[in-house]
């Protein structure tokens, strides 16, 4: 493989000179992990979904490539210039891009730390949060990088001025000492963000997670949230009481992507139309909660109880599943004795794609017309599931 990739190097650097014999790199999904090829020049390459897992490009040059979907994980890239190429969907999980020139390339839906490699993450010692990639001191200025996922990057000192990071995935990052100067950062996560000294006149945070970041701009508590911290407290009471005491909870329609539901027992709580993007909800108890039209877009339910739910036209693309029990919830009568029945989770029409099915359970449950398109199935229990 190496031989041929210095073969097609050299035939792609006569094109680019335009010289006789030159032929443009154009070889998509081709693998070149393990490759070492420090100051490479894949200047204009064509090399979507092409897989570079643990190679070395050190200095080197992928300027206006065409990357989309490429796989750059734990690969050495210090100092690599990626000015201007199109990397949308490109994972860099630990890899390292310090001083890397991201001036202009499109990141979008790209990702630099996926929640599910916990076996692969590294723990800082200084703050605890999980590290990503490395892209100290790296230039990202003006790179369109919406909705990505940037969970525990180091970007300290980099150039991020006028970066499009709407909606994207920032938590945990170390953005210290980060120039965000005019980036927009409109509905963006940066929970426990690191923005000390932080450069960030005329950045945007209209709609931004700013929940235990710090130095960075203060997080206010809204009226709306403690509502809900109230209504939280009077449902729980209500599911101990069995409805004796407290009130059921109705989300509908409320934004609590500030909130951290980990271990909450919210059964039979109504969320329609609410707004749970990443939000943490590991262990928690939904049964026959209603999700109907919510978005909980790149959340963690791994381990919850799911029984009876229903998600109808819920958004739950890259939520993490696994160990999640979907199965039917056995019905109680007044004074809680099984009735015989049961009421399955419905998924209809739900968007599921790239979610995390890894032994969960779905059994009975209705799945007509739910996006299922790059799942994980992984001993998934999937019996008489209605599609």
């Amino acid at each position: 493989m190496a031989r041929n990739l210095v073969e097609a190097l050299k035939a792609h650097t006569l094109w680019l000179n335009r010289r006789a014999g030159g032929i443009q790199l154009d070889q998509p999904w081709v693998d070149f992990s393990g490759i070492r090829y420090p100051h490479c020049d894949f200047r204009r390459a064509r090399l979507p979904g092409a897989k570079f897992v643990s190679a070395d490009f050190t200095e080197g040059n992928f300027s206006e490539a065409d990357l989309f979907a490429a796989n750059f994980d734990k690969a050495a890239l210090r100092k690599t210039n990626f000015k201007l190429a199109d990397m949308r969907g490109s994972s860099f999980r630990h890899a390292n891009l310090i001083e890397a020139n991201f001036t202009g390339a499109d990141l979008s839906g790209g990702i630099l730390f996926d929640a599910r490699g916990q076996d692969q993450e590294k723990m800082s010692k200084q703050t605890g949060s999980r590290i990503g990639a490395d892209m100290k001191r790296a230039d990202l200025s003006n790179a369109h990088a919406a909705g990505s996922v940037f969970r525990g990057v180091l970007l300290m000192g980099a150039n991020l001025r006028n970066i499009d990071f709407r909606n994207a995935d920032l938590r945990n990052a170390d953005l210290s000492g980060a120039d965000l100067t005019g980036a927009d950062l409109a509905g963006a996560d940066l929970a426990g963000a690191n923005l000390t000294d932080a450069a960030m006149a005329q950045s945007k945070t209209d709609g931004a997670n700013l929940v235990r970041t710090i130095g960075g701009p203060v997080h206010v508590e809204t009226q709306g949230e403690r509502d809900v911290k109230q209504m939280i407290v009077a449902h729980r009471a209500w599911v101990a009481s069995f409805g004796a005491e407290g009130e059921q909870g109705d989300f509908s329609g409320r934004d609590l992507r500030s909130f951290d539901l980990t271990g909450f027992d919210l059964s039979a709580a109504v969320f329609k139309g609410a707004n749970l993007t990443r939000v943490p909800c590991k262990g928690a108890i939904f049964t026959l909660c209603d999700f109907t039209d919510a978005i909980l877009a790149g959340g963690d339910l791994s381990g919850t109880n799911l029984k009876g739910a229903m998600f109808k036209a819920a958004d739950l693309r890259g939520v993490d599943f696994t160990g999640a029990d979907a199965g039917p919830a056995e019905i109680l009568d007044a004074k809680r004795k099984p009735t015989g029945r049961v009421w399955p989770a419905t998924f209809l029409a739900a968007q599921m794609r790239g979610a995390n099915l890894d032994g969960a359970c779905f059994d009975g449950a209705n799945m007509a017309g739910a996006d299922l398109i790059g799942v994980a199935l992984g001993n998934t229990s999937m019996a008489d599931v209605r599609r």
